[in-house]
């Protein structure tokens, strides 16, 4: 080292010494962060850094050596062979192309330290080829130990540089590789100069002066400091460039890493920071993948496990030939949409999209896509995916529940009241039902459960359920109460959802028949009268196109005179296999099926069309239901009959029983203020029998009271009957209201009737009820009677 070191201060001009070691580090720093740029690049673009790589890095090993040479001082005459000259600066520029290359591909271990090999023996053979191009007067000679030595030393530094040059993770990796790849560049150079020995003695040839050596060294180091200057132009273009790309990436909504090929972060925003609460310097450019998301990791609580799946992941990602997205959940409830894209060549743009908040969105949408929003239970579409994932598995039991009295409380109350009513019957369900049973809302009071217990635990809890629906509710300052009907199917594994909901509607409908507040069990054959109803409405479809509807008229008479002032119009059906059928037949499904309204239309209109032949002074009483009288479509068929057959109002009288004005009240009786409005008298047919009470009377604007034939066939026998009968006739009286007595069959209740003050009667004694010409001709006959008598 001594010697080195004597042949350095001794041997050398010292400022051409101190500029060959600048233009040595200046290169040295150059080189190393072009190579960074040739190891993040792909395709043509890493060609072209190659390119300028080599040119930067050979124009600064050659320029050193040049100079240092050109401040070597042997005291004789000196000169240089063109050829061999600028054959070692090409010989420098080609080595360090193919070590670059080689060091800068990410593929196997250790090629950073084979491509660094290649450049330190680039170096050696630039210095001993530059040094066959020297000429001076004298026999040089070699120690060759020193020239294995420095030979040695340059492969050792500069593989040395080009590992440390790819360690990005290493705190001031780029200083320790651009001193290392001086030292390698040094190194070889003195150690080599030392290894050159001269024995002066006169040689013929052209040689130069020192000054001329001088003013071409510094010709040569201005020379070298424009190669490394436009390769710094060109890396500060560049960065320029990636400062503004910064700045946009940086403006992002979203994150956005880009990996290289090695598995470096290439490139990052600060989004990505923002989003994982990272620190300056949790990720910097050049630190492994693994590593950024170990710290990544860290932040959100994810273990070590965890990590490397989330690492062996992104491998996979990056492996791929398509584009991956995947949602990433974290445990404070954020969500990240990751999109991995592969790039041609190695390497990959990862992104992240802070979808919290549409995720959430999505989520709720998804709730309200099955789940009622008023009681928040699970709606009709969630029921048929859990009713077939159910039947798929297991024997289970469905549920219908249905209000008794829920239409009632929201016309008394309003739908406010009724809206907070359903929640609180909600809310009593959850409470009945455990955390196995599925209750479920279809709309408006149709409720359901789904549940697995055995047959006597679902049993008891359609029972419980009754129970619990019908105790009182407090709203605000209302209370009002409501009872419910359960109808109960069982069914096996495998069975087919729309049967079993079809059996469990038929035990309700059954339950509700039944008197409404109880719990009915679906029973063998009920489908099957179900299919002989459906039959039986299109049956009543066809009579009502084919006309084999008919009315009947029954005589009603005054008292006490007994004349004749009207009929009462019955329908009848005659269908072409049984036979003449009464209402009591087929109006009850009628009604059911809202058939009746068409029917009642019918009734209207062929009542209207015969009263309008028969004497102004008869009128005729027609029985509605009060299916008819809860649309307005009646109104409009009263008046249009009316109309057309030329008839004043008061000749139709409209019946309804009491039981059906008294469970729709509100509705029924806005309707009959109306009907009243038009002129057309209103009765209340089969009184006594219903929910009785003498303040509907007070209540409902009523023209006639018509009093059950019940009362009338008992009253010469129970004094009960007949008192009954007694007071309804003096109350009536009292209100200006008549009456007439249902079901006379003898002359003896009818003196009684007489006695007890009735207005009206009718019956099998007084009169059947005829088909349209025996109405006319028994019409005729009252008449013709009348004028006799």
């Amino acid at each position: 080292m001594i010697k080195v070191f004597g042949c350095i201060l001794e041997e050398h001009d010292l400022w051409l010494v101190l500029i060959g070691a600048i233009i040595c580090a200046a290169g040295s720093w150059a080189t190393i962060r072009l190579f960074s740029r040739v190891r993040s690049t792909t395709s043509m673009e890493r060609n072209a850094w190659l390119f300028l790589t080599a040119l930067v890095a050979g124009a600064a090993i050659w320029c050193t050596h040049f100079i240092a040479m050109l401040g070597y001082n042997p005291e004789l005459p000196v000169g240089f062979e063109p050829v061999l000259t600028v054959v070692s600066l090409l010989a420098a520029m080609a080595g360090v192309a193919i070590g670059v290359n080689v060091a800068a591909r990410p593929s196997r271990l250790g090629r950073a330290i084979f491509g660094g090999a290649i450049v330190g023996l680039a170096i050696s053979v630039m210095h001993y080829t530059g040094m066959l191009a020297y000429r001076v007067q004298g026999i040089v000679s070699w120690d060759y130990g020193y020239i294995v030595v420095s030979i040695i030393l340059s492969v050792f530094f500069s593989s040395a540089a080009f590992e440390l040059a790819t360690r990005r993770g290493l705190p001031g990796y780029r200083i320790w590789a651009a001193g290392s790849l001086a030292l390698a560049i040094l190194c070889l150079h003195f150690i080599g100069m030392t290894a050159f020995q001269i024995d002066p003695m006169v040689i013929e040839g052209s040689y130069s002066n020192p000054q001329a050596l001088r003013a071409m060294a510094y010709s040569v180091a201005g020379v070298g400091v424009l190669i490394l200057s436009a390769g710094w132009a060109s890396n500060f273009i560049d960065m320029n460039a990636r400062a503004r790309a910064s700045d946009a990436l940086d403006n992002m909504s979203n994150g956005l890493v880009m990996v290289a090929p090695d598995f470096t972060i290439q490139l990052f925003n600060r989004r990505v920071v923002e989003m994982f609460n990272l620190s300056d310097g949790d990720i910097v450019t050049g630190m492994p993948l693994e590593a950024y998301l170990r710290r990544a990791g860290a932040r959100v609580g994810w273990d070590d496990a965890r990590v490397k799946r989330v690492f062996e992941n992104h491998l996979l990602w990056m492996e791929s030939e398509q584009a991956t997205r995947v949602d990433q959940h974290f445990s404070d409830g954020m969500v990240l949409s990751i999109s991995c894209q592969p790039v041609h060549g190695g390497g990959a743009i990862i992104t992240y999209d802070d979808v919290t908040e549409i995720r959430e969105g999505q989520k709720q949408i998804a709730h309200m896509a099955f789940h009622d929003v008023l009681t928040g239970l699970p709606n009709r579409r969630r029921f048929k995916e859990e009713i077939a994932e159910l039947a798929s598995k297991q024997s289970f039991a469905m549920l219908m529940v249905d209000l008794d009295r829920f239409k009632f409380v929201n016309d008394t109350f309003g739908h406010a009241v009724g809206d907070t009513l359903l929640v609180s019957v909600c809310q009593r369900l959850r409470t009945v039902c455990d955390a196995n049973d599925l209750p479920f809302r279809f709309g408006g009071d149709e409720l359901c459960v789904l549940v697995t217990r055995g047959r006597d635990e679902t049993l008891a809890l359609a029972e419980n359920i009754v129970t619990a629906l019908s105790q009182p509710y407090r709203i605000g300052e209302e209370s009002t109460s409501v009872g419910c009907s359960v109808g109960v199917a069982f069914a096996e594994k495998g069975a087919d959802p729309k049967t079993v909901q079809q059996m469990a509607d038929l035990a309700l409908y059954k339950a509700k028949e039944n008197g409404r507040g109880r719990v009915e069990t679906y029973q063998e054959g009920m489908i099957e009268e179900a299919a002989q109803r459906r039959l039986l409405e299109n049956d009543l479809n066809i009579a009502l196109e084919a006309g084999q509807f008919e009315l009947h008229y029954q005589p009603i008479f005054n008292l006490p005179d007994r004349k004749l002032t009207g009929f009462e119009g019955l329908i009848r059906w005659r269908h072409p296999e049984r036979g003449l059928l009464p209402p009591v037949e087929f109006i009850p499904f009628a009604e059911q099926s809202g058939l009746v309204v068409g029917i009642g239309a019918w009734v209207i209109e062929e009542a209207c069309r015969q009263l309008a032949q028969w004497p102004r002074d008869i009128y005729l009483s027609l029985n509605v239901s009060p299916v008819q009288l809860l649309t307005v479509d009646i109104l409009q068929q009263l008046t249009n009959s009316l109309d057309r057959n030329g008839l004043t109002p008061n000749r139709i009288e409209i019946e309804l029983t009491e039981t059906a004005i008294v469970e729709n009240n509100l509705q029924i009786a806005n309707i009959l203020n109306k009907i009243r409005d038009l002129g057309v008298r209103v009765a209340m047919d089969d009184f006594g029998t219903g929910y009785s009470s003498l303040a509907h009377l007070r209540e409902f604007k009523l023209d006639r009271i018509k009093i059950d034939r019940s009362f009338i066939s008992v009253s010469m026998e129970d004094g009960g009957a007949a008192a009954v009968v007694r007071a309804v006739t003096g109350v009536a009286r009292d209100l200006a209201i008549e009456t007439t007595a249902e079901g006379v069959e003898n002359e003896a209740q009818l003196a009684n009737l007489i006695e007890l003050g009735c207005s009206a009667a009718q019956g099998f004694f007084l009169g059947k009820p005829l088909d349209s010409q025996a109405a006319t001709k028994f019409l005729a006959q009252s008449a013709g009677e009348k004028a006799t008598g």
